[in-house]
C-alpha cells in the first residue's frame, strides 16, 4: 500500500472535527476512530463512529486497518502512533502541524481511494487521536463545489 503523509494546511482543520450530519456525509466522511494511549502511554484504546456505512467497504476496512498499523509499527512512519512519546516527539519536531497551540497537529494521510485526516494530542488524560477518513473522490468534489459557491 502507497501512503503519503503532509501536514494539514489551515483551510483543512475543519475535516478533523465533526460536521452535521448531512454535511459528513456530502463530504464522503466514511466515519472517525478516536482513541487515547491510556495513562501509561503505551496503550491504543479506541472507539469507531461511522457516518457513511455504505463507503465503509472490506477494502476500505483492510487498508484503514494497514495505515493505522504502519504508523504504530513501522519505523518507516516515524512510529507517530506507537506511543505517547513517539506522539509528542513527532508533533514537536513538525511544528508545520501545530493548529497554533500546543494541543493540536494534524497530519493528512493519503492512500489511492482515501483521505485521512488526523487530529493529534500528545497530552496524557486527553485523547491522543481523532482520525476522520474519507472517500478521497467525494471530498474533493465537495471541496471543489464550495469553492464554486463562494
Amino acid at each position: 500500500m502507497n501512503m503519503s503523509i503532509r501536514p494539514i494546511i489551515p483551510g483543512e482543520r475543519e475535516f478533523t472535527y465533526s460536521q452535521e450530519q448531512v454535511i459528513m456525509e456530502q463530504m464522503g466522511c466514511i466515519g472517525y476512530l478516536r482513541a487515547d494511549m491510556d495513562s501509561s502511554g503505551k496503550g491504543f484504546y479506541s472507539t469507531w463512529n461511522d457516518f457513511r456505512t455504505d463507503l465503509k467497504t472490506p477494502a476500505f476496512k483492510g487498508e484503514f486497518d494497514a495505515v493505522i498499523n504502519a504508523l504504530r509499527f513501522d519505523d518507516a512512519y516515524s512510529g507517530i502512533l506507537k506511543n505517547r512519546d513517539s506522539l509528542a516527539r513527532y508533533c514537536y519536531s513538525h511544528p508545520d502541524t501545530s493548529y497554533g497551540n500546543s494541543r493540536e497537529y494534524g497530519i493528512r494521510v493519503d492512500t489511492e481511494d482515501h483521505a485521512y485526516y488526523m487530529r493529534l494530542n500528545p497530552h496524557k488524560g486527553e485523547y491522543n487521536l481523532y482520525c476522520y477518513c474519507y472517500k478521497s473522490s467525494l471530498l474533493a468534489a465537495y471541496i471543489r463545489d464550495r469553492r464554486e459557491h463562494e
